[in-house]
C-alpha cells in the first residue's frame, strides 16, 4: 500500500490550491451576492486579502456558502487576518449541513465538497472512506474532479484497499472529459504496463491529449515517442516540436533532449550555441546528464568559450548528482590544469549545493 505522505503529495495541488479553497460556485446566485462574491474573488486573486476579507465577511454571515468556504480557508491559513484554526473549523462545521441539504437532492458539486471536508478533516474528523463515498456519488454524475480524486485514492490505496481496475476506470472517465493529470497518469500506465497491458498506441494517444493541454512532462515523453517511433510514426519534426514546448516550460528532460538534438543536428539545423544554452538551463536545475554535456562543451569550447575551470566544476557537480562516468573526462581534464585553476574549480563546484551560481569567481 502506498504511503499516506506520497498520496497526500499527489493530491496537494487539488486540496491546497486557492481555486479549490473556494470550494464551489453557486450556479444561480442572487445578483447582489454574486457580484460581491466575484469582487471578493478578484481581490483574493490579486492578493488583496484585507479587501477580500472585508467583502466575504457579510456574505458569509448571510449564509453564502462559497463565501463561507473561502473565508474559512483564509482563517485557516492566515490570509488577510491572523491565522485562526478554531474560527476556520467553526465555519467548516456550518458548511456541512448546507452541503448535505443540496447533496441529498443530488447536487454533484455539494457531494464533492462533502467529500473534501471528510478527506481533509475540515469541520469533521478526517474520514477518507467516507470521503470516497461522497466522491463516488458525484463522480457517477460526471463530476470531473471527483472522478480524478477517486482514481488517485484507488491508485494509491490511501486508507482503502488499492484497486487498480477502479483506478484505471476513473482515470479514463476523467481523461475523456479532458482532465490533464488523468490523461497523463493513464498514459504512464499504458507506457509502463502498470496495472494494464503495455500499449504504446494508447500511451501516445493520452500523452498527446495531455501535451496539447500544456502538460510539460507529457510533452517531453511525447517528443521521445516521436523520436523513437514508439506508438506513433517516427517524426523528427514533431519530436522537436514537443521537446521545445516542454523545454520552454522548464522540463529538464525536454531541455536536455533538445540540447542533444541541436548538438548533433538530428532533424534540426545544428547549433552548438543554442545546444549549450539548453544544457545550461537543465544543468542549473540539477539534470546530471546535462551538467556533464555542458562540462564537455566548456572543455572543448563548443558553443561556449573554452573554460577548463567551468568544465571541471560542472563535471564535479554531475558526479555529485550521481553521474559517475563524468569522473573520467574530469580526471583527463585535470592533467591540463594549473593548481590555482583546480582550486578555483573545486571551490565553485563545492558551493553548488548552497545555491551559488556556476560562474568564475573573478568574473
Amino acid at each position: 500500500m502506498m504511503s499516506r505522505a506520497f498520496a497526500a503529495l499527489l493530491l496537494a495541488a487539488v486540496i491546497s490550491s486557492p481555486a479549490s479553497a473556494q470550494f464551489w460556485k453557486k450556479k444561480t446566485p442572487q445578483v447582489d451576492d454574486g457580484e460581491a462574491y466575484r469582487s471578493a474573488l478578484l481581490a483574493y486573486q490579486a492578493k488583496d486579502y484585507p479587501e477580500a476579507l472585508r467583502l466575504l465577511q457579510p456574505l458569509a454571515k448571510s449564509g453564502n456558502t462559497p463565501a463561507m468556504a473561502q473565508l474559512a480557508h483564509m482563517h485557516e491559513f492566515g490570509l488577510g487576518t491572523q491565522k485562526n484554526s478554531s474560527e476556520a473549523y467553526k465555519l467548516y462545521q456550518k458548511l456541512m449541513p448546507l452541503y448535505l441539504n443540496k447533496a441529498e437532492s443530488g447536487d454533484a458539486e455539494a457531494q464533492y465538497q462533502i467529500g473534501q471536508l471528510h478527506y481533509a478533516g475540515k469541520g469533521v474528523p478526517e474520514n477518507i472512506p467516507e470521503a470516497m463515498l461522497w466522491y463516488e456519488k458525484a463522480a457517477v454524475q460526471g463530476h470531473l474532479i471527483s472522478q480524478y480524486k477517486l482514481a488517485l485514492l484507488y491508485d494509491t490505496g490511501e486508507q482503502t484497499p488499492r484497486d487498480a481496475e477502479k483506478a484505471v476506470a476513473w482515470y479514463t472517465k476523467a481523461a475523456e472529459q479532458g482532465h490533464t493529470n488523468s490523461q497523463m497518469f493513464l498514459a504512464i500506465k499504458y507506457f509502463r504496463g502498470r496495472d494494464v497491458e503495455t500499449n504504446y498506441d494508447k500511451a501516445a494517444h493520452w500523452f498527446e491529449k495531455a501535451a496539447e493541454n500544456g502538460n510539460a512532462y507529457s510533452q517531453s515523453v511525447l517528443g521521445f515517442m516521436y523520436a523513437a517511433g514508439q506508438g506513433v510514426k517516427t517524426d523528427k519534426q514533431k519530436a522537436l516540436h514537443w521537446y521545445r514546448l516542454g523545454a520552454e516550460q522548464g522540463d529538464t528532460a525536454s531541455q536536455y533532449d533538445l540540447g542533444m538534438k541541436l548538438k548533433s543536428g538530428d532533424g534540426v539545423t545544428r547549433s552548438l550555441s543554442e545546444s549549450a544554452q539548453w544544457f545550461r538551463r537543465a544543468a542549473e536545475r540539477g539534470h546530471s546528464a546535462a551538467q556533464s554535456e555542458l562540462a564537455g562543451m566548456y572543455a572543448k569550447g563548443e558553443g561556449v568559450k573554452r573554460d577548463a575551470v567551468l568544465a571541471y566544476a560542472w563535471y564535479n557537480v554531475a558526479i555529485m548528482n550521481g553521474n559517475y562516468p563524468a569522473s573520467k573526462p574530469r580526471d583527463t581534464l585535470t592533467k591540463t590544469m594549473s593548481k590555482d585553476d583546480l582550486a578555483e574549480a573545486e571551490q565553485i563546484s563545492s558551493m553548488w549545493k548552497y545555491g551559488t551560481g556556476m560562474e568564475r569567481i573573478d568574473q
